[in-house]
């Protein structure tokens, strides 16, 4: 059954709940393959796969960036400062409000559960709260706001619940592909996978040390201490500062391997191992790069919690439905303007619509927030205009191959690429942005160096690609076959000797 938005609008503001979940979510959407049977390989080179399919959160205008971070200048309390009510009618959840686990999972359900329990406190019996957004903050407030007894009115711009939890297929996929998170962090300190599992959704503990690094030649990298060590150094070097030095300054400014351009006997550098160790253990998991990230307080983000990792075998998805039942949800409906009065909360549609509600939770991404495509009237505190603008909005982009069976050797979970890279500069972060923003011709040198190996953790032959900084965003502005060709280049060094 379809639901126009004028009968959702209309019945809502009789106070009638018309537009069930059910009516919302239909299944995932087929997932696009790119040929039947079973790839040609040219010799010498990475076979063509059967499937393809990549994200692009940089340019989704629902998102406008994959997850939040802190940059040169900024502090921790910036989160905290955007999580608090404005006149007990207008809250913010979202993983940019997580002061325990941003950027996670785990931190978009807990600001959800977090931004309800203030709602609660403010309200009285009866009162109708509007949510705009229906990803796992909105659907974890939702979730506590119906069983207090509240209407509950979700809005979401998008055709599809689950945000940045965008699940497809499975199709021709042996598992469910999702182009948003994969990870649960820090196990131990969120109940997140047992909530999954009693959705039949599966996690994997995954053993962070089944890694592999090899050069552009094929060379296998063996692992050491030069970027952790160097990352420390340059941490301790950071906070001896009297301002905020960005990553990259304080890599300079620490010296050591971060600047040693000396290449051993298979042309690897102590500068180019130390950024791979960065690209593989911040830029790819913040989306940001060195040269925007703060030293001072960027890094805290990067530890999650206590347990280590787990990889979701398919999709957060059904978490999420199962979080909005009970919520009157309206998709393709994106709210551009909160004004508060009084007693009341008006909510203006992208149509013209209006609506009034007695509080609003607001859940939208921080690049949504910092776009402006939502104004509020009056306007923002200061406090929390300055938590917007002071927050970064990463991008990190994910790229999936599916083939029948697979052509590497590598048994190893995680793959990376460790390409020359030049030493270390000062120069390089003079006047940080940010938002990571691509060169010129970033576009002619990208190379996805972060991979995830399906087989030991699922016996499936699939490929994540993963990117991160300002590489992502000159990704996110390409189309989907020179994606894919970028995605091959990549895995080149992969292939097996002959």
């Amino acid at each position: 059954m379809t639901v126009d938005r004028r009968t959702f609008l209309l019945g809502a503001a009789t106070g009638a709940a018309v537009l069930a979940l059910t009516a919302c979510v239909g299944p995932p959407k087929p997932i696009p393959t790119t040929a039947a049977g079973t790839p040609t390989p040219t010799p010498g080179a990475v076979p063509r796969p059967n499937g393809f399919i990549r994200s692009n959160w940089a340019a989704d205008p629902f998102s406008l960036g994959s997850t939040s971070y802190l940059p040169t200048g900024s502090a921790p309390d910036a989160r905290e400062v955007l999580g608090e009510s404005v006149s007990d009618r207008i809250f913010f959840a979202g993983e940019a409000t997580s002061t325990e686990f941003p950027g996670t999972l785990n931190g978009a359900q807990s600001s959800g559960a977090r931004a309800a329990a203030d709602v609660l406190q403010a309200a009285s019996d009866g009162e109708r709260i509007g949510i705009i957004g229906a990803g796992l903050a909105g659907a974890a407030a939702a979730k506590a706001l119906v069983a207090a007894g509240y209407e509950v009115l979700v809005f979401e711009g998008r055709d599809r619940v689950g945000g940045r939890v965008d699940a497809h297929g499975p199709g021709d996929w042996p598992v469910v592909v999702d182009l948003g998170p994969s990870f649960v962090r820090g196990v131990d300190s969120s109940t997140l996978t047992d909530s999954l599992a009693e959705l039949d959704v599966v996690t994997v503990a995954v053993d962070a040390t089944s890694r592999v690094q090899l050069t552009v030649a094929s060379d296998a990298v063996p692992d050491n201490a030069v970027g952790p060590d160097a990352l420390a150094a340059a941490v301790t070097w950071g906070a001896m500062q009297s301002r905020d030095p960005s990553l990259t300054a304080s890599l300079a400014g620490s010296g050591g391997a971060s600047v040693d351009g000396t290449a051993d006997e298979i042309g690897v550098s102590p500068a180019s191992r130390v950024a791979e160790y960065v690209d593989r253990t911040v830029v790819t998991v913040l989306g940001a790069d060195a040269a925007q990230l703060s030293t001072w307080y960027g890094l805290d983000d990067v530890a999650q919690g206590e347990g280590g990792d787990a990889f979701v075998v398919g999709s957060a998805l059904p978490l999420v439905t199962e979080l909005l039942d009970g919520a009157d949800v309206a998709l393709s409906t994106p709210v551009r303007e909160v004004s508060v009065d009084d007693d009341a909360v008006r909510l203006k549609m992208a149509t013209g619509e209006s609506l009034r509600v007695d509080r609003v939770i607001v859940t939208v991404p921080l690049g949504v927030l910092q776009s402006d495509s939502i104004t509020f009237d009056p306007p923002l505190p200061f406090a929390h205009r300055s938590a917007i603008a002071s927050l970064g909005s990463g991008a990190v982009e994910k790229v999936w191959l599916r083939y029948d069976t697979p052509f590497w050797t590598e048994e190893a979970a995680f793959w990376s690429l460790v390409v020359d890279s030049p030493p270390f500069s000062a120069d390089e972060a003079s006047s940080p942005a940010a938002t990571p923003t691509p060169s010129p011709d970033a576009a002619d040198s990208i190379l996805i160096r972060q991979w995830i190996n399906l087989m030991p953790l699922t016996g499936d032959a699939v490929l994540i690609g993963l990117i991160g900084g300002s590489d992502a965003v000159a990704l996110s502005e390409l189309g989907d076959d020179d994606v894919r060709e970028i995605a091959l280049a990549s895995l080149q060094p992969f292939l097996p000797a002959p």
